[in-house]
């Protein structure tokens, strides 16, 4: 990232509302959480390299092949930035500069498409340049966790600090702590009810804390054993098996006389709508990753799981065609672009970025059969891609053959 620094303008993107709590959210079952949310308890800066992201956290601020390249600690952020930023000019097929997005500047050039990795990441870069202008309008929560914190609510505001402070090196006295209320326990309630409050979640991130919430009132009214996220994760291996622990309602329904409350604390409006969501944890790992970074919302992905006919190969099959746009991906206003495959990006098969972009690809084949790396959805999708280079290549050849 460059250290240029100059001055900015923006337009305030938050909202002034703090944490909203539901009205079902009963101190009795989920805890008392009033005194936060209320904001009776006073914010104090806390260094953000001493903070550290939720692993569980529903919605993801970080694409998942981005967050593939980081090993979440916040000391390596800004290699996390320089990774996310690689990732979005290779996404977007062209080079940029950051700098008219994080000063705010109206000649920011921005993609009439845009793929879900640029997205997210210009999306950072936006609310860095409205903090550095108006400040932080909400506090991060956080809660002790031996000698650091860990993030319970803020993750892009925390990631949108950790920006300024690598941008601007002669700011770094202000941007290195943030304002952080710090509560003694974690709430994966209080958790919920400021996703809720803040945006749209998409039918994964909506999923996820449906599964959180539910693990949550199964321990406590139950004694229900669960594993941890890191007894069921490993490094570069898909979340969704961790929250597909509660995916059966049969072995896991929500304890008597707490549905209701579930309910509206995970933001569904019927009982109907969130069976279908927790229906999501049964999905293979490839169309989990692909709805969630493409932002595909819960009626899309049931539309692909009746055309696939319950078969999750097909599913497989027809979320890769859709993600590389293969198939269309609508004009939902929760949808992001998928990136545009390489023969849509060059003029020539036999074009430098295409050549770039093979040697990159071999490199990761190369390391696929070494054992040493795990094949994530963005190397499926890349294989594809070189795949029907290589029928295009194959055309010319035989076009050339007949000459």
């Amino acid at each position: 990232m460059s250290n240029r620094r100059r001055g900015g303008r923006d337009v305030n993107i938050f909202d002034n509302g703090g944490v909203i709590t539901s009205e079902m959210t009963d101190s009795a079952i989920f805890g008392n959480i009033a005194e936060v949310d209320a904001g009776r308890q006073v914010a104090k800066p806390i260094s953000i390299v001493d903070i550290y992201p939720d692993p569980l956290q529903p919605r993801r601020a970080i694409p998942s092949p981005v967050r593939a390249y980081w090993d979440g600690r916040p000391s390596t952020t800004p290699a996390l930035f320089n990774s996310w930023y690689n990732l979005a000019v290779e996404e977007r097929g062209e080079d940029f500069k950051i700098e008219p997005y994080l000063l705010a500047l109206d000649e920011a050039p921005r993609p009439e498409q845009m793929g879900p990795i640029d997205a997210a990441f210009i999306s950072i870069l936006e609310m860095a340049a409205n903090i550095r202008s108006h400040g932080l309008t909400n506090p991060i929560t956080v809660f002790n966790q031996g000698n650091s914190y860990r993030l319970e609510t803020g993750e892009r505001r925390w990631l949108a600090y950790h920006v300024l402070n690598t941008y601007f090196e002669d700011e770094q006295e202000k941007w290195g702590r943030i304002p952080a209320r710090v509560v003694e326990t974690f709430s994966v309630w209080r958790q919920a009810s400021e996703n809720n409050a803040r945006a749209n979640l998409n039918a994964i991130s909506k999923a996820r804390q449906l599964a959180l919430l539910l693990m949550d009132l199964c321990q406590k009214h139950r004694g229900d054993k669960f594993r941890t996220f890191e007894q069921s994760v490993g490094q570069g291996e898909s979340d969704r098996t961790f929250y597909a622990q509660v995916a059966d309602g049969n072995l896991y329904p929500a304890p008597k006389g707490t549905g209701e409350a579930l309910m509206i604390a995970a933001g569904f409006k019927s009982a109907s709508q969130m069976r279908e969501h927790r229906d999501l944890l049964r999905l293979p790992d490839e169309v989990w990753h692909i709805a969630d970074d493409l932002n595909w919302t819960q009626g899309r992905i049931r539309q692909l799981t009746r055309q696939a006919k319950d078969d999750p190969k097909n599913l497989i099959r027809l979320a890769l065609n859709q993600a590389s746009g293969k198939a269309s991906l609508g004009t939902s206003s929760e949808t992001v672009t998928a990136p545009t495959p390489p023969q849509e990006m060059d003029d020539s098969p036999f074009s430098d970025k295409m050549l770039f972009r093979f040697n990159k690809m071999m490199r990761v084949i190369k390391s696929i059969g070494e054992g040493s790396r795990r094949v994530r959805d963005v190397d499926v999708l890349e294989i594809q891609y070189m795949r029907e280079w290589l029928n295009e290549v194959e055309k010319i050849a035989r076009i050339n053959m007949k000459k």
